[in-house]
């Protein structure tokens, strides 16, 4: 895949599965995403539970890793993965554009319980700073129009 069609394919998913590592533990995690091509960045949204692993997970990863795939046969199928570094973004960093583009491209993100006002729940808005892409496809798939 070259440039324009990782960033396609990027742009018209929304799901994928983040990777975080600490010292000699990993951990993966399905998540909802937003692809911001302006700034070539991924923006996450953790709904984090009182005890968070994935909140623990990106503190203290140097480096992260978004899985995106879509599979239909051994035939059919294209990924992308991305690679960078993980960050924590203040609400008022979170503009009205990366919050619609999230929920654009992440239908469903957590489903109804992103709505519930607990005081046991923390929404806490990260952004992946892209260092590098890289996408497959099988060789019988054509490639998207961008």
């Amino acid at each position: 895949m070259n440039e324009s069609e990782r960033e396609s394919f990027l742009s018209s998913r929304g799901q994928g599965v983040l990777s975080m590592g600490v010292e000699d533990e990993g951990y993966g995690i399905p998540v909802s995403f937003g692809y911001d091509d302006d700034d070539r960045r991924i923006i996450l949204e953790f709904v984090n539970g009182p005890k968070s692993k994935k909140k623990t997970f990106a503190e203290a990863s140097e480096q992260v890793t978004l899985t995106v795939y879509d599979y239909e046969s051994v035939d059919s199928w294209e990924s992308v993965i991305v690679t960078g570094t993980i960050h924590p973004l203040d609400d008022a960093n979170v503009s009205d554009r990366f919050a619609s583009l999230f929920f654009a491209q992440a239908d469903d993100a957590a489903g109804e319980r992103r709505w519930e006002d607990r005081d046991d729940i923390e929404r806490v808005w990260y952004e992946i700073r892209i260092s590098d892409i890289s996408g497959r496809r099988s060789e019988g798939l054509r490639p998207r129009n961008p």
